[in-house]
Formats: C-alpha cells, sequence, structure tokens
C-alpha cells in the first residue's frame, strides 16, 4: 500500500471486532459476583471470571495500542479522507471522552486488588500497558474526542511518536493487519517502539 494510492483511510482498521467497552464488560461481571453472599461462592465465581477479566483488559490495552499506532501508520498517507468516524459530528465532552481511559488505567489496579483478596494471586500490572493508556487519552484529548477529524491532516500524535521510515511503517502495517486477523492485539507491542520514542 503506497501513500499515492491512498483516497479514503478507515477510521478503524478492524480492531473493534475484538473488543468490548471494558467498563460495560468489567461492571457486569462484578455485578453478577455481588449476587453472591458467601464469601466461598464469590471466591469461586472471581476465579471463574479471572482470566475473562485479564483478557478484557489486554484487548483494551492492545484496542488503544493499535489506535495510537494505526493513527501514525495513517498519518504517513498524507492529507487523505478519513471513513466511517462515528464520533464526527458529536458535541465534545473531555470529561465523557476520558471516562472509559480512565476507568481502564484504574481497573489494573482493582484487579490487582481483587485477585490478591478472592484467589491469593499476584496480578502484575505491566507498566507498557498503564503507558499506552495515559497516551491514549492524551490522544483522545489532543483530537477532542474526533468530532471534527475529516482528514489524516486533523489527526494530532502525543508527544513521543514519530513517523517512521517506509520500511518500519510498513512494518507497523503489517503488524495491523495480521493482529486484525487473530486477535491477538497486545502482539502490537512488538512494532510500538517503532514509532513511540517516548
Amino acid at each position: 500500500m503506497t501513500k499515492t494510492e491512498e483516497k479514503t483511510v478507515l477510521f478503524d482498521p478492524g480492531y473493534a471486532q475484538h473488543t468490548t467497552i471494558l467498563s460495560i464488560s468489567a461492571e457486569y461481571i462484578y455485578a453478577n459476583l455481588e449476587q453472591f453472599k458467601n464469601f466461598g461462592q464469590k471466591k469461586f465465581q472471581f476465579k471463574m471470571a479471572y482470566p475473562k477479566l485479564t483478557h478484557m483488559a489486554d484487548n483494551n490495552v492492545g484496542f488503544c495500542l493499535g489506535s495510537l499506532l494505526w493513527a501514525v501508520y495513517i498519518k504517513s498517507l498524507g492529507n487523505v479522507q478519513i471513513e466511517g468516524n462515528p464520533c464526527l459530528g458529536g458535541e465534545y465532552d473531555e470529561k465523557e471522552t476520558v471516562e472509559e481511559a480512565d476507568y481502564s488505567i484504574e481497573f489494573f489496579n482493582k484487579l490487582k486488588k481483587d485477585a490478591k483478596y478472592y484467589i491469593g494471586a499476584d496480578y502484575k500490572i505491566d507498566s507498557r500497558c498503564v503507558k499506552v493508556l495515559e497516551l491514549y487519552k492524551e490522544f483522545l484529548i489532543l483530537n477532542k474526542g474526533f468530532v471534527d477529524t475529516k482528514t489524516t491532516n486533523d489527526v494530532l500524535l502525543p508527544q513521543g511518536f514519530v513517523i517512521p521510515s517506509e520500511e518500519n511503517l510498513e512494518k507497523i502495517h503489517s503488524k495491523i493487519q495480521e493482529v486484525i486477523k487473530s486477535g491477538k492485539l497486545l502482539d502490537l507491542f512488538e512494532v510500538f517502539d517503532l514509532a513511540y520514542i517516548g
């Protein structure tokens, strides 16, 4: 895919099919957990839900990571029309825009505490994941929730991101296509350092 061939580019290259809204999905699981009054039952239910909760948290980070890398990639294409932006024309409310990012960052602490409490597990918070969520939050604020984002020129990248060489852009693009097929969004960490120099 060369820069001159592009007339439009998708807002989401296909990540959304692999994710859910973390706050809604996690709160549903926790609401179910609260139905059990007996600690033994709660402990058992949490043990059953724990892999799903960690998977949802990972995929959420992968979505944010993918969005940042996709933004880097499409910025490299020049001024191209963006297709399928569901935020376009909406009202920008910063608090509402970053609410999910804030929830996601705090969710790691909740998961760590609950894993220790219910099943004695030591959930390790990956600092890279927290960094990605912080960068994603900054990305949302910089772009005012994408309500006015019509072209790639409208997209603003957080500080620390660079447009890599053509060779590295192709590696990023290939990895994006790979994870869209596999659903393993965290594999994008393999190419993160090609676009983020911190």
